[in-house]
């Protein structure tokens, strides 16, 4: 007896699935399928800025979490992840629609250029 595959979209476990269509979108059988195939459909790439920071800001906020309690991290590299989780978060306000004012603007800027230097920084 082969048993059905469960469709993570619909397990309510949160910061799995940024599956964004609805239940009744005619596309979401195909979406059903893709999800079963990879862990993801199409509509994940539709605003794909919002997926990744909604996947990493949890994440990151743990990070930091456990980080500052492991290691001896300097203020600077503390600081720098902190810009970084700001920047995520502005890009998920509002569903993503990026009506920042000019301080979030730059703020989002700043944060998304220490991506790359602390990028290899992120682990414990």
């Amino acid at each position: 007896m082969k048993s059905e595959s469960i469709d993570i979209k619909y397990l309510k476990i949160p910061n799995i699935c940024f599956s964004l269509t609805e239940k009744d979108d005619e596309r979401e059988e195909q979406f059903r399928k893709q999800r079963m195939e990879r862990g993801f459909d199409d509509s994940e790439t539709w605003s794909l800025d919002y997926t990744v920071a909604s996947f990493i800001i949890p994440r990151l906020e743990r990070y930091q979490e456990l980080a500052n309690e492991r290691l001896a991290r300097d203020k600077q590299l503390i600081r720098e992840v902190d810009m970084l989780l700001e920047a995520m978060k502005l890009i998920v306000k509002d569903e993503g629609s990026h009506l920042w004012n000019e301080k979030e603007k730059d703020i989002v800027t700043q944060g998304l250029a220490l991506f790359p230097k602390v990028f290899t920084t992120l682990w414990w």
